[in-house]
């Protein structure tokens, strides 16, 4: 039973990573539901490490050969999504720091003219 979840981790994994490099720093030039579309992997992945050690923590586990050459797999394919991830949530959490920035300053501005009077007449004293 741990060998499919261990293939589908793999498989899952592969997919994350393949979607992940298609991915822009620019939040602005990705495609609608590409971010959720990874959210979602990463969703299913978890889903299958926790299938994962469910079956590992059963009585008499034991890894296989073949078991241990789809953990080496998985072990490179980790080692590459991991600073791809960390650059991307670091390139969105910038450009979010910024956005917030804007408008924190926007409404600086806005609230200055805000409280002005519109109401009433206008009375000219030129003559």
């Amino acid at each position: 039973m741990h060998e499919e979840y261990l293939k589908e981790l793999l498989e899952q994994t592969r997919e994350l990573l393949t979607r992940a490099k298609l991915i822009d720093c620019k939040m602005e030039n990705n495609d609608d539901g590409q971010l959720e579309a990874v959210q979602a992997l990463f969703e299913n992945r978890q889903l299958a490490i926790d299938k994962l050690a469910g079956a590992i923590n059963a009585k008499g586990f034991s890894w296989t050969p073949a078991d241990r050459e789809k953990i080496a797999e998985l072990k490179v394919l980790e080692q590459d999504l991991q600073p791809l991830v960390t650059g991307l949530h670091e390139a969105f959490g910038n450009q979010l720091k910024r956005i917030g920035q804007s408008k924190k300053m926007s409404m600086k501005y806005i609230g200055a003219y805000q409280n002005m009077g519109a109401g009433g007449s206008f009375i000219d004293k030129r003559k």
